[in-house]
Parts: structure tokens; sequence; C-alpha cells
């Protein structure tokens, strides 16, 4: 069965940026569907070489799109450069693995050896990626899950309620107040979750990460604590008034940022390099340490910290879609190093990933699905002809 000749870029964009409806989300997925699986066999065995199947899969892509291959790079190269990407989806089943390698966005279904008619299918995980540890001020835990619906506990007049993957304060008034009780959630590796905090702001957890925040905030500012990555759509909550808004802060180590708008995202992992915050919609301050640098961001920027020189804060335009993609169950790497690659394998798979110095720096782009497992998406980044996994127990190495 054939795809539609044209392919929804506009919709796809939507998607990754976490900004599509239903209705256009069903759309993409049915465009994506219209393939049959027969469309997209690929040998994995020793009989092909990696250069025949990435031949192969762009024989495939310019046919769909009717583009000229000779405008692209050559085959073997690991970093793709087209001026817009095109991603095409050749099996249902493959579609946790997408990658961007020479030439476009594909997918592989792979065949492990003899015969040849005994696929080895990508498998998805299942869905299921929703957890977290909820502590109350009172020391008291509850584990949260997808399963999750009612009422998990009450502190003053706020009531605190589960739906499915969110939790949610109900009675919490919508006017600040004042409240010394303080509530954590935490995501352990390989799982996200959101909540609705007690003034209406939306927060969502990315894996291995935290947020300590009041079950009331106080009257003249908001303030809560992260570490690891989590976003934010801030309320807007005036004073008295009605003219002054309250103030949103967030703490994260040395890093403070001030919101003066509405969307950012924040990452402040231990073991990476930098700490990074991208603004997606409205306006934040951003300083780091008690006497650091203050830099005011505009949409689509992001800063960056070096751990190993905080004094200076560097803004520079983002791919805002790739900060944010987590959101939606996917990697985006663009022009990402595979050690950094390699960070976002261990804390969502919950592994001890390395690989050999001289591979470290190689760099990939493209999207992959969160549900795919482990081994399909080394699978998929083997297929580039230079790097190879291997897994042994709960560690990966690259070599």
């Amino acid at each position: 069965m054939s795809g539609p000749e044209k392919f929804p870029e506009a919709l796809l964009d939507q998607y990754l940026a976490g900004t599509i409806s239903e209705a256009d989300r069903k759309v993409l997925l049915d465009w994506f569907d219209s393939f049959s699986d027969a469309e997209v066999t690929v040998l994995s065995s020793t009989e092909r070489s990696k250069k025949e199947v990435r031949e192969a899969i762009w024989g495939r892509i310019e046919k769909r799109t009717g583009m000229d291959s000779s405008a692209g790079k050559k085959a073997g190269s690991v970093r793709a450069a087209p001026r817009r990407p095109y991603l095409y989806r050749y099996s249902r089943i493959a579609a946790a693995c997408l990658l961007l390698v020479a030439l476009g966005w594909w997918t592989l279904t792979y065949f492990e050896g003899a015969p040849e008619k005994a696929p080895a299918k990508v498998v998805l995980q299942g869905s299921d990626h929703n957890g977290a540890i909820l502590t109350l001020s009172s020391g008291k835990t509850v584990t949260l899950d997808s399963t999750g619906t009612g009422q998990i506990a009450v502190q003053g007049n706020a009531r605190i309620l589960q739906q499915g993957g969110q939790i949610k304060y109900l009675n919490a008034g919508s006017q600040p107040g004042q409240s010394t009780a303080l509530n954590t959630m935490t995501t352990p590796r390989g799982k996200q979750f959101s909540l609705v905090l007690p003034d209406g702001t939306k927060v969502w957890l990315n894996a291995a990460s935290s947020i300590t925040y009041p079950v009331q905030f106080a009257k003249d500012r908001r303030s809560v604590c992260i570490t690891g990555e989590v976003y934010f759509e801030v309320a807007h909550i005036t004073a008295a008034d009605h003219k002054t808004r309250i103030p949103f802060d967030v703490n994260s180590g040395e890093l403070h940022i001030e919101v003066l708008g509405t969307h950012f995202d924040i990452q402040n992992y231990p073991e990476e390099g930098q700490v990074k915050a991208t603004l997606l919609e409205g306006s934040v301050a951003v300083h780091y340490g008690k006497d650091g640098p203050r830099k005011t961001m505009r949409p689509g920027w992001q800063a960056s910290i070096d751990r190993a020189d905080p004094v200076r804060i560097s803004l520079a335009e983002v791919d805002t879609r790739q900060a944010v993609a987590w959101k939606s169950g996917l990697f985006f790497f663009k022009d990402e190093p595979l050690g950094d690659i390699l960070k976002q394998v261990a804390r969502w798979y919950d592994v001890e990933a390395s690989a050999d110095p001289s591979k470290m720096k190689l760099r990939f782009s493209g999207v992959v699905s969160k549900r795919a497992r482990l081994a399909d998406l080394l699978k998929v980044l083997s297929a580039t002809g230079v790097v190879e996994f291997k897994i042994s127990e709960n560690k990966v190495y690259g070599y």
C-alpha cells in the first residue's frame, strides 16, 4: 500500500514542539500508518555492506519524495545536512526508530541471519513510562504511575488528585497565601511525570529529575527548586490590585531563573558539563551563582553555562523542538556527540553507557522514540557504519 504523495511536514513540526492538536495528531499518525511493512525490508546480514544498506534506504526516500540524491552528502557521511529533513515511515513496526543519516529521515526493520524471511522486528516497549515518587511535607511517600486515579492526600485546604500520569491540586486557592509545607516529586531513571502546581502552573519532569514546591505559594512570590530537567508553563497570577504580576522563580543549584513569561525548559543534570535554559514563549531572566551575571532571554533562545567557567552565560538561538522533544516521548539528536547521546541513554534505560574515546565525538542527528528498546536504538546507530555496540548486563559500550 502506497503512502500519500505529500508528507505533512508542518504537522511533524507541531508534533515535535508539543503543540499539535488531537485531530492533526491523528492525521499525522494515519499518514505514517498508510505505509505497509513490506516497503521497509532492509537486510543487516554480513552479505550486504553498510553502504548498500544506506543506499537502499535513500533509494526508497528518493522514490517517495522525488528528491535528487546528488544534492546531499555521500552515503557514508555520519552527519546529515539536508536543508529541510524529510521523514518517512516505512513500517509500523519500525516506527520506534527514526534516525537522520546521510540524506533524510529513515527507519529500519532488521533481519538477523538466516533464514532471511524471519524478521527481527523493532519492538516498542510499553507506553507506560509515567512514574514518580511524591514525598509529602510529612515525610510520607506516594508511588505514582499512569494507572492511579482519585485523591491521594489532603494538606490543609488542598486536595491532591491523581489523574493518570499527572497530579494536580484542588482548593489550594487561586490567590497565593502563606505556607511552609513543601512537597517533592522525583522521577527515577526511565520515567517521566507531570503535575499542576497549586497556582495552576503546569510542570513536566524528565527522567531522573525532581521538583520541590510549597503546598501553597506565598502572597508576593512563587518559588520552586528543581534538579535534572523540567519544563514549565507558568500560570499568570496577579496580586490583589489585579495588575501586579506575582513573580515565579526557579532555583536549580547555582542557576536562578526569574520568570517573566511562560513556557521554558531547564536542564541541570550533574553529569552534564553545561547547565541549559531554553525559552519557548515569553521572557525569563537568568543568572548563575550569587554574584554571577544576569541575562534576559527572548523566545527561541537558549542560555548555556559551562560548569568549568560559570562566570559567563552564553546565549544562542536554537531549535527549541530539540529541547522539549522529551515531553513528546522522543529523543531529538541534532549534530549530537555520541558521548552526549550515551548520557541520555543511561538516564532513560537505567544503564551504564560509555564508548571508546575515539568514538565519543562522533556526531549524529535524528529522532528516536523513547518507546524503542535499547537494543533497537543501538542497532540503528550501528547502521551508520561508524560505531558498534555491545551490551553486557546493564552496561553498554560503543567501539
